[in-house]
């Protein structure tokens, strides 16, 4: 029997290394720029079947040939009044033959960036694919007669969402902006903060249609050059058709993808990703998504907020330690209460004892299906209320929760203490909101156990997930770590906040 589990585990042992969810990316196809213009325009409605969004616009540039041209751009991805007075103007409104001594076919291109186009960042490129892919990022290329490269022209202009600050991440005190789906938007965020040339940025484009970029932040010095290695060589593993959110990425590239437990973390807040960077992270961001990944991720971390650093260090301390609480109380709660009702009475008091009994009294269900269906109701509440419309989902909450509540004991299928146990389980549940899915597998799992045996179950049950903890790894790094082994340094910023120039004297000390 325990051959054929171990050989199960080995079968379903998960490799990012090997993980293809679709072909190989093709080859590109390196084709060069046609020799005339009616060849590249010609290819390039082959590529836009139909002339779906693709403008092209003729002109002749004010040489001493008058040579033609034209500039091709995607409508409604570039911004035409850059075009007009950086590109279009400079090159048809002015005799350029009185500011260029000698020009060729040749350098034509390369002459006009340095000299006439006033547009920044603007390039040249000899392949077809390469102008195809810029064509789709944003930008506008100008193809000249006889030259043997082309001008792209950065002008991207599209609609997004203004920066404000995450619902899912409020503050009390502290930065109220928020990452949004603009990729250089969100570089641009963490720039203001973090004025420093060691802050470094490498860019990677995955997805074989979406070609989604993504940005890898880290500091250099701060960061683990073999973490930041093997996070590379992951990514560049990565055979997917589309990238269309971060959470792509952190299914492809996390130690254990079968774990409940998010071994990557994710923010939207872009001085929670500052600070876990100057702690030498790693961050990711993707375009199109407002979170950001962060690499190594600690367990402990769940237990933790950017606020505890903006608040003074005693009541940041007390709220470290009332997370501990909820974390154990939401996902033991429900096991304690049936692991009493079924098997330890004895340690109810006699008077609480008998106000329980008679709460119970004509409930058709044992503790274990009433706490499971309390808990399925309250999970079906919750899900309704967050993929409803705002404003209809918080009735549904509110007015679900209470009219569901009152009628199940109303109706003799669950005891008010049961309803009791449950709303607490659920309340305890919200103050560590990153670790919901891990949550609600431990209280299900203890509950069980629970079930069977009583308190020997709920211990069995914290041992296995406490063992199971201790192996799990991120990015090589013990997810436990702070928390196992203890030290008395662990308590100055894990169990606890320590003022912070305690923490910093000592860190530069080292």
């Amino acid at each position: 029997m325990f051959r054929s589990m171990i050989r199960l585990l080995k079968y379903l042992k998960y490799s990012p290394v090997n993980r293809h969810l679709s072909p190989e990316h093709p080859p590109a196809t390196k084709e060069k720029l046609p020799s005339t213009m009616e060849g590249i325009e010609n290819r390039l409605k082959e590529f836009f079947y139909n002339n779906e969004g693709l403008v092209i616009r003729p002109f002749k540039i004010k040489t001493y040939r008058n040579h033609k041209a034209f500039i091709a751009y995607i409508d409604g991805l570039v911004h035409m009044n850059s075009i007009e007075i950086n590109v279009l103007k400079p090159l048809m409104k002015e005799d350029i033959t009185q500011q260029l001594h000698y020009i060729t076919s040749k350098t034509i291109a390369d002459t006009l960036i340095a000299q006439v186009i006033t547009s920044v960042n603007s390039f040249t490129v000899k392949m077809l694919d390469e102008a195809v892919f810029q064509l789709l990022k944003g930008s506008a290329i100008v193809f000249i007669e006889d030259s043997p490269t082309a001008i792209v022209v950065p002008s991207q202009n599209w609609e997004t969402r203004s920066v404000a600050e995450p619902s899912a991440e409020a503050v009390v005190r502290g930065p109220r902006e928020g990452f949004n789906e603009d990729l250089y938007t969100n570089i641009t965020l963490i720039r203001r903060k973090v004025k420093n040339t060691k802050l470094k940025f490498e860019f990677i484009t995955r997805g074989i249609y979406s070609n989604t970029e993504l940005a890898i932040c880290y500091i250099e010095g701060l960061a683990d050059e073999k973490i930041l290695k093997e996070l590379k060589e992951r990514i560049e593993r990565m055979n997917i058709d589309a990238v269309l959110e971060s959470g792509y990425i952190e299914e492809f590239i996390e130690d254990q993808p079968l774990s409940p437990f998010p071994t990557i973390g994710n923010t939207e807040k872009p001085d929670v990703v500052v600070g876990k960077i100057l702690e030498g992270r790693i961050a990711i961001l993707c375009d199109g998504t407002p979170f950001a990944l962060t690499i190594p991720h600690l367990f402990i971390e769940h237990l933790q907020t950017g606020e505890d650093y903006y608040t003074r260090w005693t009541y940041a301390s007390i709220l470290r330690i009332l997370r501990f609480f909820a974390l154990f109380i939401t996902t033991t709660l429900p096991a304690v209460y049936v692991a009493v009702q079924t098997f330890h009475q004895e340690i109810i008091p006699f008077k609480l004892f008998l106000s329980v009994a008679s709460a119970r009294d004509g409930i058709p269900f044992s503790s274990f299906t009433e706490a499971v269906m309390m808990i399925i109701i309250f999970e079906l509440i919750k899900e309704a209320g967050i993929r409803m419309p705002k404003p209809v989902g918080e009735a549904i909450s509110i007015v679900g929760a209470i009219v569901l509540g009152q009628a199940t004991v109303e109706a003799g299928i669950a005891s008010p203490l049961m309803v009791i146990v449950v709303a607490l389980t659920a309340i305890a549940g919200f103050v560590v909101p990153a670790l919901d899915e891990a949550i609600l597998l431990s209280r299900v799992l203890l509950l069980v156990f629970a079930s069977i045996v009583g308190f020997y179950g709920i211990v069995f049950g914290i041992t296995m997930i406490f063992i199971y903890l201790c192996n799990l790894r991120s990015f090589g790094m013990e997810y436990l770590y702070a928390l196992t082994p203890t030290y008395y340094k662990n308590f100055q910023d894990a169990y606890i906040r320590a003022p912070l120039w305690s923490i910093f004297i000592k860190k530069n000390a080292k």
